[in-house]
């Protein structure tokens, strides 16, 4: 009996030391590590909420903030038992793999500093799932504030979340979107993003900086980001003076049939044009690249030099990826603070912030060889 016990509370031990570390932890995470079903951990996670040693939140766990933490944090509002709830943040992201976790750490960080929690909701990428989300978190009245990042670009979902935006009493932080992209006469929320625009353009600048006169982009067929991407192409060719010419543009379906022969294509196309310098996006993109040019005999940044964008997989490759790099850590801090702000003073101005990403030169840029591009089909 002894030996039998001890399994599950050594067990329920890692799973309360892995939450009090990280401060959250997402059920599937902890039933891989500890190689155990998603249904033994949600028990395990509701046993230690019932002894008060964590908090169960939707699909995870939250490390319960202690009195002592509480006094010694600005701004937390008071504690449970004083007679006035933690706030609770209502969050839908598109993705937990990809380019979102940073932005939730930071997110959840200065959540902890304000007392607040969060309960996420992913993935909901397209307007419709957003949609849905929204009617889980606020429904029930149980959510005081929303970090969204829904797909705002068109349809009649669009327009409906919009719409359904307008009516809620609560505050809401776009994350990483806008909603002028759908309607340009749109108020209402306040809004955090990234100024991919200025990132591309740094990469491009860089390029042409080392020498590279022939300029090409690859960018992802869905991302939201895509508009911005193409316009600081659009303005690289008048900067640099690019002609058609003398330049490549591709799109990639990362996800589609044959990703591997888009990027074929568009390496023809840069060999073709004597194309030397390319902008990818997104780094998964990237990936591809330096896998097919490997795969061909391309040397970068010999032959070719590339920069990425996102900066989530740059490190992964030989060489490392220049890219560009989102501060998507501050990112989720500043959209907490704005909510935090919002719940201070809702008749406050509403906000639309720009974070700068950064360039991160890493080893696939160089100038362009003497030779000229040599590219090998």
């Amino acid at each position: 009996m002894a030996q039998t016990r001890s399994l599950p509370i050594g067990r329920r031990e890692s799973i309360l030391e892995r939450v009090n570390a990280r401060g959250e932890a997402r059920v599937a995470d902890l039933a891989s590590e500890l190689g155990v079903s998603v249904i033994t951990v949600r028990r395990d996670i509701a046993s230690l909420d019932g002894e008060g040693l964590l908090r169960q939140v939707r699909g995870g766990a939250h490390r319960l903030v202690s009195r002592d933490e509480s006094a010694q944090l600005p701004g937390r509002v008071a504690a449970e038992g004083d007679g006035t709830p933690l706030k609770d943040i209502g969050v839908v992201v598109p993705s937990l793999t990809y380019y979102w976790p940073r932005i939730l750490r930071g997110a959840s960080a200065a959540a902890d500093g304000h007392g607040a929690r969060l309960h996420i909701d992913a993935a909901a990428p397209r307007a419709e799932e957003c949609l849905e989300s929204l009617a889980r978190l606020t429904d029930e009245g149980a959510i005081d504030a929303l970090l969204l990042a829904p797909d705002l670009r068109s349809g009649e979902a669009s327009e409906e979340l919009l719409a359904r935006l307008k009516g809620l009493r609560v505050p809401v932080v776009l994350m990483e979107r806008d909603a002028r992209d759908l309607d340009p006469t749109f108020v209402g929320v306040d809004s955090v993003r990234t100024d991919h625009q200025q990132g591309a353009l740094d990469a491009f600048a860089h390029l042409h900086q080392l020498g590279h006169r022939r300029l090409g982009l690859l960018h992802d067929r869905t991302s939201p980001t895509v508009p911005r991407i193409l316009a600081a192409w659009q303005r690289a060719q008048e900067l640099f003076d690019l002609p058609a010419e003398h330049s490549a543009l591709g799109v990639l379906d990362t996800h589609g049939r044959n990703p591997a022969q888009q990027v074929d294509s568009f390496l023809d196309l840069c060999f073709d044009r004597g194309v030397t310098g390319i902008h990818v996006h997104s780094d998964e993109a990237a990936l591809l690249v330096m896998q097919q040019a490997g795969r061909r005999g391309i040397d970068v940044p010999g032959d070719l030099s590339i920069t990425a964008h996102d900066d989530e997989l740059s490190t992964l490759t030989r060489p490392a990826l220049t890219a560009v790099s989102p501060d998507k850590l501050a990112l989720g801090d500043r959209a907490v603070q704005m909510l935090v702000r919002r719940l201070e003073a809702p008749d406050a101005p509403y906000e639309r912030t720009e974070l700068l990403p950064r360039l991160h030169v890493r080893g696939t840029t160089a100038p362009p060889s003497d030779e000229g591009p040599s590219i090998p089909s």
